[in-house]
């Protein structure tokens, strides 16, 4: 893998997985269409790396309140006075651990879902789906729930929904926001918690990988492209969560429902022909 390779993938990752257009399903099809060899699974895990720390760094105060709260919930039930509802960060807390629950079913898929990632007629017809959903976010509209309003089933719900992305193709940070919009979520908050989310399903994705990528090890000659690539997932990630942020004060998701739509048949079409 060379530099400009090692880039392009970092930067197509960083983007992709926080813009409700599947990183997954991008990075399958950059491989396939234009000829990019597959990344070893240190590379794979290390560019998630990068997504991970832009996360980190936008939304540092909320993540540090969280790990707080987190602690500050144990004392409190060491104490025998619990309450889960002191505060909305607090709260906020709770609901990324509730949201994160559904995701153990994919523990018990993972052979099944890395054999979908070779098939690009699949990410085709996926894509298509998350333009579907992005176009019912749209429709529905947003509410008003925030932290303090939010409620348990509404965490198990958007939950539920984002295992769905666990598809190549499939949004995860679409599903997430459709579900916020179907809970009542407000705009602001349905976007910061797809994100915030992230950060136990980037973690739970890489732990089941990091011992093989250690074992498979790491070549001296793609040392370089790894750094280059975690460097430019991180800096693209941190674009894309500032361009969601600032997207957020519109009200349509339509460049992405038209983005989708034509990446989906081109690769539909492709795949049919080639």
């Amino acid at each position: 893998m060379t530099i400009w390779e090692a880039a392009v993938l970092g930067l197509v990752q960083g983007l992709t997985e926080f813009l409700p257009v599947s990183s997954s399903g991008h990075l399958t099809l950059l491989q396939a269409m234009f000829g990019i060899e597959e990344q070893g699974l240190l590379f794979s895990v290390l560019l998630h790396f990068g997504t991970l720390v832009s996360v980190f760094i936008c939304f540092w105060n909320d993540i540090v309140g969280m790990i707080r709260e987190f602690f500050s919930l144990l004392r409190d039930l060491f104490r025998g006075k619990p309450n889960i509802n002191k505060t909305p960060m607090r709260r906020q807390m709770i609901m990324v651990i509730l949201a994160t629950i559904p995701m153990v079913v994919a523990v018990f898929l993972n052979d099944t879902i890395e054999s979908l990632f070779s098939s690009t007629l699949l990410v085709g017809f996926m894509l298509l789906i998350t333009a579907v959903l992005l176009v019912v976010t749209d429709m529905h509209g947003f509410g008003r729930k925030d932290a303090s309003t939010a409620t348990w089933r509404d965490a198990l719900t958007i939950g539920a929904m984002q295992l769905v992305a666990i598809i190549p193709g499939i949004s995860r940070s679409g599903t997430v926001l459709t579900g916020g919009a179907l809970r009542g979520f407000s705009r602001a908050f349905a976007v910061k918690f797809a994100f915030i989310m992230s950060i136990p399903v980037i973690l739970g994705a890489n732990i089941f990988s990091v011992v093989d990528a250690m074992q498979e090890g790491l070549d001296p000659a793609l040392i370089a492209p790894c750094i280059v690539g975690v460097l430019v997932a991180s800096l693209s990630g941190i674009a894309a969560i500032k361009f969601m942020n600032m997207l957020v004060k519109r009200r349509s998701f339509r460049p992405f429902v038209l983005y989708c739509t034509l990446i989906g048949l081109v690769s539909i079409l492709v795949s049919l022909i080639f």
